[in-house]
């Protein structure tokens, strides 16, 4: 996986200064839905295939496959009025020259647009098919601030764990600190949040360096981690809360706040019980105490769709901000 900063310069590389920005109102939209605006016949060929094929991607860490976007297909000149005025958009363009620009809040605001040009069909599809990756962090980047930039209008109180671990991070009011029969663990916070289909929930602690090394063993050094805790702190009517064994976890490197993390997307279980559901993982490392911090948040909604679920845990999870450490 890029690290962060390589994914910031391609996106600096990618905007296109051509155009000014002309904000008429603010922008429409689901949250994690594209507008692509291209022909009929090119979405229904190849090329709309591949463009599926990227942006609908299955997630990682979900059993049941959801994809990463929800695409919307509109022809060129329907690409008016208030479908201008998506929050997200992918413009396909047949051109001279071939290549992928970032248009920000020009329609709206705020609004991400890509524009991604070829020569003809098959020099799109391969602009579209080596760029993906980086189109894909753009869009998610952007998501991911939009639901922060709403989570933070309605945020829990979460000043014990800024006290215990100095960090802050925006999480909605719609969630609350849990405890282990009735006990407060002050190293340990778990929080939850009441859905129609099961909960969700958060775990905050910290563990020691040494529990986690970098090597080809590291995902399962993670796993020890997470299974450990799991099962001490985590209540359930039945077996331990655990990491299914039946399949493993996706790692890649990351950051957060500036941070070297492992970033964890597996499945969870509660062992010898019908149940289990997604997670992310995010171990920290926090050089200023030589040790991991570490974020996870899980779903427990087996009978429903997961992604927006798993996206609102991961945009928790991805504003966690660290506080500088003051001298003494």
């Amino acid at each position: 996986m890029k690290k962060l900063y390589v994914i910031l310069a391609v996106c600096l590389a990618f905007i296109s200064c051509d155009d000014k920005a002309v904000v008429v109102q603010d922008s429409a939209g689901r949250l994690n839905d594209i507008l692509v605006v291209i022909g009929n016949n090119d979405w229904d060929g190849p090329l709309g295939d591949t463009i599926r094929k990227e942006f609908a991607r299955p997630l990682d860490g979900i059993v049941r496959e959801e994809p990463m976007f929800t695409l919307n297909h509109v022809k060129p000149a329907a690409f008016t009025g208030m479908l201008k005025k998506s929050r997200n958009y992918l413009i396909i363009k047949k051109s001279d020259s071939s290549g992928v620009s970032i248009k920000k809040d020009l329609y709206a605001n705020p609004q991400l647009g890509i524009v991604v040009r070829g020569t003809d069909k098959v020099d799109i599809a391969k602009v579209i098919s080596d760029n993906a990756d980086d189109m894909i962090a753009v869009f998610n980047k952007g998501e991911v601030e939009r639901k922060q930039y709403l989570m933070d209008k309605v945020a829990l109180n979460t000043d014990r764990i800024t006290d215990r671990f100095g960090i802050e991070l925006i999480v909605p009011r719609a969630y609350h600190f849990a405890t282990y029969n009735g006990e407060i663990d002050n190293d340990f916070f778990w929080l939850r949040r009441s859905i129609k289909e099961g909960t969700m929930d958060l775990m905050i602690y910290e563990v020691e360096r040494n529990r986690i090394k970098r090597s080809d063993s590291t995902v399962l050094d993670i796993v020890k981690v997470r299974d450990s805790i799991g099962a001490i702190k985590i209540l359930t009517d039945g077996g331990p809360f655990q990491t299914e064994p039946a399949f493993s976890p996706f790692l890649n490197e990351s950051q957060i706040d500036g941070k070297f993390a492992y970033e964890t997307k597996g499945t969870w279980e509660v062992k010898n019980m019908f149940m289990a559901g997604p997670f992310v993982n995010y171990a920290i490392y926090n050089k200023e105490k030589d040790n991991w911090l570490i974020i996870e948040g899980y779903v427990s909604a087996p009978a429903s769709a997961q992604r927006n679920y798993l996206f609102e845990i991961e945009s928790i999870l991805k504003s966690v901000h660290f506080l500088e450490t003051k001298k003494k």
